[in-house]
């Protein structure tokens, strides 16, 4: 294990990670446009590798939302937003892709960004409630002490007082038909570049997800705040406020090496 100039644990895949996890999710048609300041941190929307990374497509946009009790680089909380397909340049298709993630901590926020293009961020998490036992909240803010207006609200419960629980692997999806896999284009430096490094190529990432014990939950985006009003009052513009979602128990993801794509 290397460390780089800002003390940052530098460890290269393959990881092997143990979290529970919800999974909410609603379509939307690329005709109702990409809200660029949801989809992305002020960083990559800024960027001109996200101004040249293609169109999106719209279709299904997942919300996620992690805590990670084992990594290689430790414990931390996460927040992930897939915003449906974009269509990737050089004649690879479209795939999902992740634009904007929050974690709460350094090491692994440098760590998805080198090895990955997982466009990590750092932000603070609040909780009331248990996360491992629904209802709850979750408010993140940003990393600032001082700015006290929450970037993003979810809120969780039972869909039911009794659901059955099921297991979930990733192969499911490919049973499906849907890709297991999704594809991030080059990130741009931040400050300090020891956190938010930057990079060059185009990498395809596979994950392998298993989950004894999945169960079915309300997932509510009714924002908090006095900046939660109007046509962003659910977050995402034009949508409803509950959505149905997954909830998985003990699950275990394994990480490998990207492929680099040739453009």
């Amino acid at each position: 294990m290397a460390t780089n100039p800002e003390c940052i644990k530098v460890v290269p895949p393959p990881w092997t990670c143990h979290y529970e996890a919800y999974v909410g999710a609603f379509y939307v048609s690329a005709k109702s446009g990409l809200p660029r300041d949801i989809a992305y941190e002020t960083l990559e929307a800024s960027s001109a590798k996200t101004a040249e990374a293609g169109v999106w497509k719209g279709g299904m946009v997942m919300i996620q939302l992690l805590r990670y009790n084992s990594t290689p680089v430790g414990p931390y909380d996460e927040m992930i937003l897939m915003p449906g397909y974009f269509e990737v340049p050089g004649g690879h298709g479209s795939h999902t892709r992740i634009t904007r993630i929050y974690v709460s901590q350094r090491d692994t926020t440098f760590n998805g960004r080198k090895h990955w293009n997982i466009p990590k961020h750092i932000a603070r998490f609040k909780y009331t409630g248990d996360f491992s036992s629904p209802p709850f909240t979750v408010q993140l803010f940003p990393e600032d002490p001082a700015i006290e207006t929450p970037i993003f609200t979810a809120s969780l419960q039972h869909l039911a007082f009794w659901t059955p629980a099921f297991p979930f692997s990733s192969n499911i999806l490919k049973w499906l038909g849907i890709p297991n896999s999704i594809v991030q284009p080059p990130l741009p430096e931040g400050d300090p570049k020891e956190v938010l490094c930057g990079t060059n190529a185009w990498y395809k990432v596979t994950a392998s997800i298993y989950s004894p014990k999945a169960k079915l939950v309300w997932m509510d985006l009714k924002q908090q705040g006095k900046e939660a009003r109007g046509e962003n009052k659910n977050w995402w513009p034009g949508i409803k406020r509950w959505h149905v979602g997954l909830w998985l128990q003990n699950t275990q993801m394994g990480l490998g090496d990207p492929e680099v794509l040739s453009m």
